[in-house]
C-alpha cells in the first residue's frame, strides 16, 4: 500500500492538474471534475506552482483544429455533428472523441425510441415477418451499432495503444454484460492513464461480488503491479469495500491515509458518511452529511443518498426543507427528483413519488436507486407486478443493490410465492450478510414452507447478528440462561414457536424466557405478553403454582382470549396454593 510519506506531492498536484485539463479537453466531464476536487481537496500548496505545458504526439497536434470545433459541436449536444467532422482524423485523442461521440448519440437515440424504456408492463410486439419482439430487435439494433465501435476503436489499438479508448470498449463490453472482456479493457487504460476516475467506476462496475474485486485486488497486489501502488488504487479499493458493506481494517485505514492526504476533498468525506449509512449509523451519517452541506451548500450529488436517510429517520420538517432547498438549486437534476420523489412518499402520497421517480429516471437512466424506491412505492399501492418489474429494471441497473433483491423477495413474498422469495432473499443476503432483516425473511419464507429445523437456523442467525450489533462479540446463544443481554423480542418468540413446532420443549421454554427478559428493555408488547402468558402455563403444567400466579396475574396487554387465560391460570394457581398449605 502506498504511504504518504512515499508520495510526491508537488507531483502529485501536477498529474492532478494534467489529468483534469486533459478529460476536460476530451469531454470527460464527470472524471475531470473529480479531478479538479481531488486537486483542490489537497494538502496547502507549500509554495506556487507552475505547470508544464500538456505533451501531445504528433497526430494529436495535426487535429487541434479540428479537435476544437468537433468539442464545441459535442457541448451544443451536436453529437452526429461531432464524429462526423472527426472522420479523417488519425490521433488517437480524435479517434476517441469520435467514437464517445457516436456512443452517446446512439444511447439518446434509443433512449428516445424506447420512451425511456419507463414504461412497467411494456407491451412487447412480435414482428411477424422476422419472428422477433420489438425488444428483441431494438437490443440487436444497438448491439449492432456498439460493435461496430469496438472494431474502429480495436483497429487503431492494433497500431497504437491509447488510454481513452480501451476505456470506451470497456464501457461498451459492460453495457453487452461481457465483464471479463471489460475489466481487462479496463485494466489496459488505467495501466496507462490511472485519473480517470470515471474508468475506476466502470471497473468497479463490472465486479457482480466481492470475492471477484477482492480477486482483482490481490491480483494487482501480489504481482507487484505498478498500478496498486498509485493513489488511485486506495480511492478504488475504499469504494470497493464501501459498496459491498465490508467494513475491514484495510478501509479505515486507506481512508484515514487518504484523509489525510486530502484534508479538503469532499469525495471521501461522501464515503464516510456512506459507511456510517450502510452500518446503520444514522445519527453519525446525518452529522457527516450536515458538514458536507457546509462546507459545500450547492452540492446536489449524493443528496438523494441523504435524503433516503431521512426518510428512515422519519425527519419530515428537514426532508421537507431538503425538497425545496434542492428545487431551488436545480429542479431538473435526477438527485433533485428522487428528493421530491421521498418527500411525497413520506406525504403517502405514492402517485406523485412514482411520477418523479420516472422523471429522476428520464433525466438520468442510470440513477441507481430510483428504480429500487419506485419499487416500493408500488407495493404501498399494492401492485406487486409493477413492483417486481421496478425492481427487476434496479437489479439490471445495479446487481449489487440488496434493497432491490429485498424488495423483490418481499413481492414474490405476498403472492404467495415462497421459493422464489427465498432465493431473492438470499440474494440480498449475500450483499448484507450482517443485516438481521434478511435473515429473519429467509426464516419466515423457510417456515411458509415447513422447513422448520433451516427457519430455526435462520432466526438463530438474526438472534447472533442482532446481540453482536449490541457490542458482544463473544455472544453465544446456546448458553444465555442470565438472560442479562437485549434482542428483539420478536426474534426471540419466532425461535420459541418454531421450537414448538419442532416438539422441542427445552429449546422452546429458553426462547420463551429470553423473550419474557426484554420487557424490561422493549417495554410490554405483543410478543413479551404471550411468552409471558407461555411461560405461566408452562409453570402451572410443572406444578410451579406460585411462579404461574406472579406471571399471570400482571398480564393486562394482549388480546382478550389471552387475559381471561391468564386470570384463569392465576386463579388456578391460587387455589391449588391455598389447597398445598392445607
Amino acid at each position: 500500500m502506498t504511504t504518504n510519506e512515499s508520495i510526491d506531492i508537488t507531483e502529485l498536484r501536477t498529474h492532478l492538474y494534467h489529468s483534469a485539463c486533459k478529460l476536460n479537453n476530451l469531454s470527460l466531464y464527470q472524471a475531470s471534475k473529480w479531478c479538479a476536487e481531488a486537486l483542490n481537496g489537497l494538502k496547502d500548496k507549500q509554495q506556487p506552482v507552475t505547470y508544464p505545458p500538456l505533451a501531445l504526439d504528433s497526430d494529436d497536434l495535426l487535429d487541434q483544429d479540428i479537435l476544437i470545433l468537433a468539442k464545441s459541436y459535442f457541448d451544443c449536444k451536436e453529437f452526429d455533428r461531432a464524429a462526423h467532422v472527426l472522420k479523417d482524423c488519425k490521433g488517437g485523442d480524435a479517434k476517441f472523441l469520435r467514437l464517445y461521440s457516436m456512443l452517446i448519440s446512439i444511447d439518446k437515440r434509443s433512449t428516445e425510441e424506447t420512451d425511456g424504456s419507463l414504461n412497467i408492463g411494456m407491451i412487447n410486439e412480435t414482428n411477424e415477418d422476422t419472428g422477433t419482439t420489438s425488444k428483441e430487435s431494438a437490443l440487436n439494433s444497438l448491439n449492432s451499432q456498439l460493435s461496430k465501435i469496438i472494431l474502429e476503436s480495436e483497429n487503431y489499438l492494433k497500431h497504437k495503444q491509447n488510454a481513452f479508448l480501451l476505456y470506451l470498449n470497456g464501457i461498451i463490453y459492460n453495457k453487452k454484460k461481457k465483464y471479463q472482456l471489460a475489466r481487462q479493457s479496463l485494466h489496459d487504460s488505467l495501466q496507462i492513464f490511472p485519473y480517470n476516475w470515471s474508468c475506476w467506476q466502470e471497473l468497479i462496475a463490472s465486479f457482480s461480488s466481492f470475492e471477484e474485486a477482492h480477486n482483482y485486488i490481490n491480483k494487482c497486489k501480489n504481482t507487484n503491479n505498478p498500478l496498486a501502488n498509485n493513489v488511485m488504487f486506495q480511492f478504488f479499493e475504499v469504494v470497493i469495500l464501501q459498496e459491498f458493506y465490508h467494513q475491514s481494517n484495510t478501509l479505515f485505514d486507506n481512508l484515514s491515509n487518504l484523509a489525510a492526504l486530502f484534508p479538503g476533498f469532499v469525495f471521501l468525506k461522501i464515503q464516510q458518511f456512506l459507511i456510517s449509512y450502510h452500518n446503520l449509523d444514522y445519527f453519525q451519517a446525518e452529522a457527516t452529511f450536515d458538514q458536507i452541506l457546509i462546507e459545500d451548500p450547492l452540492r446536489l450529488d449524493d443528496l438523494d443518498t441523504f435524503s433516503n436517510m431521512l426518510y428512515v429517520m422519519e425527519k419530515r420538517s428537514k426532508l421537507s426543507y431538503l425538497a425545496q432547498y434542492a428545487s431551488q438549486i436545480d429542479k431538473f437534476r435526477p438527485e433533485t427528483c428522487c428528493i421530491l420523489a421521498n418527500y411525497y412518499s413520506m406525504k403517502c402520497e405514492h402517485e406523485k413519488a412514482i411520477m418523479y421517480y420516472k422523471r429522476a429516471l428520464t433525466l438520468n437512466k442510470n440513477c441507481l436507486s430510483a428504480w429500487t424506491l419506485m419499487g416500493h412505492e408500488f407495493v404501498e399501492l399494492k401492485n406487486s407486478h409493477a413492483a417486481i418489474e421496478s425492481y427487476r429494471r434496479a437489479v439490471d441497473t445495479n446487481p449489487k443493490d440488496f434493497r432491490a433483491w429485498y424488495g423483490l423477495g418481499q413481492a414474490y413474498e405476498v403472492l404467495d410465492m415462497h421459493l422464489y422469495a427465498l432465493y431473492y432473499y438470499q440474494r440480498a443476503t449475500n450483499l448484507q450478510p450482517l443485516d438481521k432483516r434478511m435473515w429473519q425473511a429467509i426464516g419466515n419464507c423457510y417456515e411458509k414452507i415447513d422447513q422448520l429445523e433451516e427457519a430455526f437456523k435462520s432466526f438463530a442467525k438474526a438472534l447472533s447478528i442482532g446481540k453482536v450489533m449490541h457490542g458482544d462479540s463473544a455472544f453465544d446463544n446456546k448458553d444465555f440462561d442470565e438472560c442479562d443481554f437485549s434482542v428483539e423480542p420478536h426474534i426471540c418468540y419466532r425461535l420459541a414457536t418454531i421450537s414448538e413446532k419442532l416438539g422441542n420443549h427445552k429449546d422452546t421454554y429458553k426462547y420463551m424466557r429470553l423473550c419474557f427478559a426484554q420487557e424490561f428493555e422493549w417495554g410490554v408488547g405483543d410478543e413479551t405478553s404471550k411468552a409471558r402468558l407461555w411461560l405461566a402455563r408452562d409453570a402451572l403444567n410443572n406444578w410451579k403454582f406460585e411462579e404461574a400466579y406472579e406471571l399471570a396475574k400482571d398480564l393486562n396487554y394482549s388480546n382478550a382470549h389471552d387475559i381471561e387465560e391468564a386470570r384463569a391460570i392465576a386463579r388456578d394457581a391460587r387455589n391449588r396454593m391455598k389447597n398445598q398449605m392445607h
